[in-house]
């Protein structure tokens, strides 16, 4: 079971982005899932280090889907050594709208990931991988990169995810304003609860988004 431990387009970040650096972590709530204890370790200390004190660790594919079906943490850092094709499915599910939050921010972490493994998982719909051995500070950038300068959110015939195109959207893709939880506990930080309610707000309207424009495709394609 998972437990509690305590309270590759990286984007420069301007410095008014944040109020405080370190409030911007004591806020977030991060989900950590590798098959190594050591590498566990490694990512929890980096975290730790950036002032992440709310950290769930889970070792098993089927702890991380346990924890996505409920309610998951703002991120996730999952590791390929859980299992390739079963990341890459179990991505896919949750972008499909299984579990509580299928817009929930996915960062995959490999060893020396090749590049066909890279166009596999993001083609499933997650929001960037992350080469082993990383820096504390290459793994702050790619959070606040995902959670301050979040890409749209897409459907398209045959992908579900963060919009891919550096030119923009397409005219047959069906664009969703995506709810990030942790950009509205950093703007509202001082009424937490409030920020929650308004998170779940977010999140029913886009689900709703998310299941009309799934309707939508399957409707043209049988049109076709």
């Amino acid at each position: 079971m998972a437990y509690h431990v305590g309270l590759q387009e990286s984007e420069a970040l301007s410095p008014t982005s944040v109020r405080n650096e370190r409030l911007f972590y004591d806020l977030a709530e991060m989900l950590v899932c590798d098959p190594v204890a050591s590498s566990r370790a490694a990512t929890r200390s980096a975290l730790y280090s950036l002032g992440c004190r709310h950290i769930e660790i889970c070792g098993s594919l089927r702890d991380l889907l346990e924890a996505l079906e409920n309610r998951p943490p703002d991120a996730a850092l999952c590791e390929a050594q859980v299992g390739e094709a079963e990341l890459c499915r179990a991505i896919r599910d949750l972008r499909q709208g299984h579990g509580y939050n299928p817009f929930a921010i996915v960062i995959v972490t490999a060893w020396k990931p090749s590049a066909a493994l890279v166009t596999e998982l993001l083609a499933t719909g997650a929001d960037g991988v992350l080469a082993r051995p990383f820096s504390t500070a290459l793994l702050d950038q790619r959070i606040r990169a995902h959670v301050l300068q979040q890409k749209p959110f897409v459907v398209t015939d045959d992908y579900i995810g963060p919009e891919r195109r550096s030119s923009g959207l397409q005219s047959d893709t069906l664009s969703i304003t995506r709810p990030n939880s942790l950009r509205v506990k950093l703007d509202h930080p001082e009424y937490p609860e409030e920020a929650i309610c308004r998170f779940d707000n977010d999140l029913r309207r886009a689900r709703t988004e998310l299941m009309a424009a799934k309707r939508q495709k399957t409707n043209l394609q049988l049109d076709d």
